[in-house]
């Protein structure tokens, strides 16, 4: 399997909606069903003809059958197997306790995604009431007993990856990823800000998921189509917010000069910004999209960069109401502060698809 640093497009694909429990298609894929293994199977073909290496997946995601897809997919398409870099999530939850359970719930995932040794272990967001040095120091010995090669953290901020920093090197092993919220619509907040200093000082590579904000920075979105899109909750926008729509603007004058679609140009962005943007796929033209923008055929200026910089929001879901960042005695309880009480959303979907084992 490849390293992260020799992926040879800085872009992963998110398989939330891969799953086939019937909580996926009913809640996750909103009744559309599940996706039939020939549609992953086309999916897979466009990813690999187009250098896209990384497959990100959760044990909650379909109650595990994401990853059991996505071992099944492999199988069905050995000539793929050595050219995937495929990451999952550990989901500390409140009856999880012991290093164990850890361990144990890696082998799960291993057998579900059909093998011996995980690329890449995220610890899905530090929820616990343990310290998130416990679930580090489990992790580090999964990577001992050959389960785990590489150990990622999810929705950390900055105190938190450092703590795991010291905690990893300590078992001598390193952090190697965070997973959080990363695109235009967070991109000034300073919790993200400063998180970012600490993870290149160690250098933990970005994983933003959300790099379009779930269809908040493309084409055709509506009052009534924002209504349902779960990133305007939790990072508290609403329609006709004036930041948002300049920066909707800004986009779409970009895609226009590009000829490119307001999402890959949000793709771009967060490329260009050292991060590898986490993309859903559950269409064969939404790999087509992604290969597409991460295609070193065309680019965006440092003009257009730069003024992407400056329109871009700052709505953090880094932070806690009336939390406030390391180093810094203002408070978080105005402003941004609206937008912390969704910070647990993704964590408690995820529950809702638990494993059943």
């Amino acid at each position: 399997m490849a390293g992260m640093q020799q992926l040879s497009k800085q872009i992963a694909i998110g398989t939330m909606q891969w799953g086939d429990s019937w909580l996926d298609e009913t809640l996750v894929n909103k009744g559309g069903g599940s996706i039939p293994d020939d549609t992953l199977d086309d999916i897979l073909k466009v990813l690999v003809k187009g250098g896209v290496q990384f497959l990100d997946t959760a044990e909650g995601y379909g109650g595990g059958t994401s990853e059991r897809r996505i071992g099944e997919m492999m199988a069905r398409n050995p000539e793929a197997q050595g050219r995937l870099f495929v990451a999952s999530k550990f989901l500390p939850t409140v009856w999880r306790w012991t290093e164990q359970s850890l361990i144990d719930a890696v082998k799960g995932m291993n057998k579900r995604l059909n093998v011996e040794t995980q690329d890449l272990l995220f610890i899905h967001s530090p929820v616990h009431p343990l310290p998130l040095e416990h679930w580090v120091r489990a992790a580090c010995k999964a990577v001992d007993l050959g389960l785990v090669k590489r150990i990622g953290l999810s929705n950390c901020n900055a105190n938190q990856v450092a703590r795991a920093v010291a905690a990893a090197k300590a078992q001598g092993k390193r952090i190697c990823a965070n997973q959080v919220l990363f695109s235009l619509l967070d991109y000034n907040s300073p919790a993200l800000q400063d998180m970012l200093k600490v993870c290149a000082a160690e250098d933990i590579k970005i994983v933003g998921f959300s790099p379009i904000g779930q269809g908040l920075l493309t084409e055709g979105l509506t009052e009534e189509g924002m209504k349902g899109i779960r990133m305007a909750m939790m990072t508290g926008l609403r329609w006709g917010d004036g930041g948002l729509n300049t920066l909707r603007s800004e986009i779409e004058m970009i895609a226009k000069r590009c000829k490119r679609s307001m999402a890959q140009v949000c793709i771009k962005w967060s490329i260009h910004k050292g991060a590898i943007p986490l993309v859903g796929v559950r269409r064969t033209k939404h790999a087509e999209d992604a290969v597409a923008a991460a295609s070193n055929e065309w680019d965006l200026s440092a003009e257009e960069i730069q003024r992407l910089d400056v329109a871009a929001l700052d709505r953090s879901t880094l932070e806690k109401p009336g939390e406030a960042r390391p180093g810094c005695s203002c408070s978080r309880t105005e402003g941004r502060a609206t937008h912390g009480p969704a910070n647990n959303a993704p964590v408690l979907q995820e529950a809702l698809l638990w494993p059943a084992a």
